[in-house]
């Protein structure tokens, strides 16, 4: 079998892949192939498993015959063996650009195309049928990424930076007003502790001598009070002096004419009057009867 030769050249920075008598129909592999041509690999196989999982159907520009209309495509259909056995090939493709040190991101289909096959015949004893046959070739390149996708990436990124610089420079504020606070707050400490006397003002010092003037009237007020309620305290009512008189004089009364008695046989006249406090009637007889004899003797 001679070597197959592909229509677009291949070079450096080209991968390609070819599939020799896929059994799929040829019109299919033609609808597909112009869908895909120019596409990015990864969008291509995409595009083909929603086709083959029956989300997404493929739309039919040239043999729309017996394609039915799909909302927003208009004729279309869901070749599914011929998205598998193209699928296949992608994957081969991607398998060959590796394999050549290629990104496989930035794979573009540059060319793809779809031929008929040689017809191959089933077995029938009636009549014979033709098998469908059909040749794809790919061919994809290494393409660097449009700028406009490469400025959004790097507008995100710079966005990024820029917020972080922000947090950055707000903590540090924040920081610094911290470190401002602790030490004003050490400052004030020892000018407390120098004992510098503050700026005082004009209206505090007249606040504070209309204070110093009514303090001494205030202190007036409050001596009359203090000895008005001391006064009570005191002097006592004449009848409960008068009880404690007599209460002390009982007691003196019951101790002292003991001891005299003891030390003196004869009583004298003071003893006798608090032997007739003690003792009432007998003392006075006493005294009566010394007085009447004083004055018979004369």
């Amino acid at each position: 079998m001679s070597q197959y030769k592909y229509s677009a050249t291949v070079n450096e920075h080209r991968a390609r892949a070819v599939g020799l008598l896929m059994p799929i129909s040829t019109k299919q592999s033609v609808e597909i192939c112009r869908l895909i041509r120019g596409k990015n690999i990864q969008k291509a196989k995409k595009i083909l498993t929603e086709a083959k999982d029956m989300k997404k159907p493929i739309p039919y520009t040239r043999f729309t015959e017996g394609a039915g209309h799909k909302h927003g495509i208009g004729p279309g259909k869901y070749p599914v063996k011929a998205c598998n056995e193209i699928l296949r090939l992608l994957n081969l493709v991607e398998a060959n650009a590796q394999h050549k040190g290629l990104d496989t991101s930035s794979l573009e289909i540059i060319h793809i195309c779809a031929k008929k096959g040689p017809k191959s015949w089933h077995y029938g004893r009636q009549s014979r049928i033709a098998m469908k046959r059909t040749h794809v070739e790919i061919i994809v390149e290494e393409k660097e990424i449009k700028k406009k996708e490469v400025k959004k990436e790097q507008s995100k990124e710079i966005k990024k930076q820029e917020e972080k610089k922000e947090t950055k420079k707000e903590e540090k504020k924040y920081i610094v007003k911290e470190k401002q606070e602790e030490k004003a707050k050490e400052t004030k400490k020892p000018a407390e502790k120098v004992g510098k006397k503050p700026e005082v003002k004009k209206q505090d010092i007249k606040t504070e001598q209309s204070q110093e003037i009514k303090k001494p009237a205030e202190a007036k007020a409050k001596n009359k009070v203090e000895e008005k309620k001391e006064q009570p305290k005191d002097t006592k009512k004449p009848a409960e002096e008068k009880k404690e008189g007599k209460q002390k004089d009982k007691s003196q009364s019951k101790q002292e004419p003991k001891k005299v008695l003891k030390e003196n046989k004869v009583p004298t006249a003071a003893e006798l009057a608090e032997r007739a406090k003690s003792k009432k009637v007998p003392a006075i007889n006493e005294l009566t009867k010394k007085k009447e004899s004083k004055v018979d003797k004369k």
